[in-house]
Order: C-alpha cells, then sequence, then structure tokens
C-alpha cells in the first residue's frame, strides 16, 4: 500500500500537531489548513523520472515551498526505499511503480489525511483529504499511461469515488489532478482526438467538473511535432483557483504547473452558508 512517511524527523521537544494523520476512513476529522494562510498552493508536474531529476525536486521545494508538490512517472519500483528521496519540511506519499508511479510531498505547516480507501492498487493514484475551515476538499492525483489499456477500467473505478464522496459531504470539493496522457482536438487543443479522451471528457461533463489548464505542458522533443496538453487539472469548483505554467524540472519534458487556491475566512464562509450560497465559498 501507498505509504506516507516523513521526510524530516522534527527536531528534539517540538510537538507533533503538524504531522500528517495516517487514516483509511473517510469520516475521520483531520485538522483544518493553517488559519494565517489566505491562500495554498499546488504544483505538479511529469517528472519522468525522479531519480535522475530529484536534485531539481529537492531545489524548487527548498526555494518555492509550495503546500503540495504531485509528482507524476516516479519510475521507481514498489521496492524502492523512500529514504533517498526525503526532503526538510516535506512528508512524502508515494505510490511507486517501475513503469508509471506517482508520489506527493506534503508541507508540514498543514495536515491531511490520505483517503486509502479510495485508492486502488492497480492504478497509479493518491487520494488526499483536507479540512480548510467549514469545508473539506478531497484532492485525487493519477498517472496514466498513453500506453494504457485499462481507461475504460479506470473511469470505472472512478466514477463510483467521485458519487460515493457528495453522498458523505454534501458540499465537499472535489479535485482530480495529474497527466493523464490522453488527446482532444477542442478540448485540450491537441493535433488529434483519440478514444480515450472522450472518456475523460465525458467524465468531466457528467460530473460538472472544468479543465483549468488551458496552455501545452508537454514540450515535444521532436521537430513538427505540437506541445500538448496532458497534465489536467479538474474541478468542481474553477473560481477558486489561478493556474501558471512554468519551466520544467530537470530534465523532464514537462512544464510545471502552479495552482493557487483562495481560503476563505471563517466569518465569510459561515455567512455564506447561512445565505443559502455554499456554492460561492471558494475554499
Amino acid at each position: 500500500m501507498a505509504a506516507l512517511k516523513p521526510a524530516s524527523e522534527p527536531p528534539s521537544g517540538e510537538g507533533t500537531g503538524n504531522v500528517p494523520r495516517l487514516n483509511s476512513s473517510l469520516d475521520d476529522d483531520p485538522k483544518c489548513l493553517d488559519t494565517s494562510l489566505n491562500f495554498f498552493y499546488i504544483n505538479f508536474c511529469n517528472t519522468h523520472g525522479l531519480t535522475s531529476n530529484f536534485q531539481s525536486v529537492e531545489h524548487h521545494l527548498s526555494s518555492t515551498k509550495p503546500h503540495f508538490l504531485f509528482l507524476t512517472e516516479t519510475q521507481l519500483s514498489e521496492a524502492t526505499d523512500s529514504s533517498p528521496f526525503s526532503i526538510p519540511s516535506y512528508f512524502l506519499h508515494f505510490h511507486f511503480r517501475s513503469k508509471g508511479g506517482c508520489c506527493v510531498y506534503v508541507h508540514n505547516d498543514l495536515t491531511c489525511s490520505c483517503a486509502h480507501a479510495l485508492e486502488s492498487f492497480e492504478f497509479s493514484i493518491i487520494w488526499l483529504r483536507l479540512n480548510s475551515h467549514s469545508l473539506i476538499k478531497f484532492i485525487c492525483f493519477v498517472y496514466l499511461s498513453p500506453n494504457s489499456s485499462d481507461y475504460s477500467k479506470f473511469f470505472d473505478y472512478l466514477i463510483p469515488k467521485v458519487e460515493h464522496i457528495p453522498s458523505l459531504y454534501p458540499f465537499v470539493k472535489i479535485s482530480i489532478l495529474g497527466d493523464l496522457g490522453v488527446h482532444r482536438q477542442l478540448w485540450l487543443s491537441s493535433p488529434f482526438t483519440d478514444h480515450p479522451v472522450e472518456l475523460a471528457f465525458n467524465f468531466a461533463i457528467i460530473h460538472d467538473l472544468e479543465q483549468l489548464v488551458q496552455h501545452p505542458t508537454h514540450i515535444s522533443n521532436h521537430l513538427g511535432d505540437l506541445s500538448n496538453i496532458l497534465d489536467l487539472f479538474l474541478t468542481f469548483n474553477p473560481s477558486a483557483y489561478a493556474v501558471t505554467l512554468s519551466s520544467p524540472l530537470g530534465s523532464s519534458d514537462h512544464n510545471l504547473i502552479s495552482l493557487s487556491c483562495l481560503i476563505c475566512p471563517i466569518p465569510l464562509a459561515f455567512c455564506l452558508y447561512q445565505l443559502g450560497r455554499p456554492e460561492e465559498v471558494l475554499c
């Protein structure tokens, strides 16, 4: 099973109030994000090999300090010892596979829980649950190989999860991000449309998810080939997020995607709920 391990031990004498909680239940109540924060920041990228690009990953985290850094295509076997990939101030949650795989670095300034009950050994996927004041967020992070034949099986797995969560939490916010390796001319500005993307596109439409990444994320290495949007961010509340792209990490051929999300003050969230307008709460 994917495991959440501390990337560095807390200094002697410090408390453990910020240590992410390990649980497989969707009903446990993790602590809220730090209320002094106005935004929280998510970065994600196809790293195209964590070993070869670890130095760049380490530099990015130490200099930029996002709350989350999600990485796909880590290309590490399931038996890999994660300790060489430890980074101070971050906890590492991983689902390594020799062909594919993914991981996330979670800053220890905040707490979240790993929703293991939602995860599947069949796919490179990670689910995180966060409490942001009065609201709950679920983040699903996934890598699907462009050579995969499991797209139908993946969406057969994903759809019941996405439909089950709101039955437990009526105002939950769900986001799905990662490298899905799909192409669609109109939706993703791809030079062609493939069959797997129709599954992704229909999934987004049916579940009222908006795809926020609007610029190419994959940088082609072949002369004449067009760049593609392969790294997607699907969310129920698009107005909460701002999206920017920057240079790849190390030798990766995918741009780094940065997302910032506004965290509502508790009084504003409470007022919107009292007015019967929970959908306007950005957090």
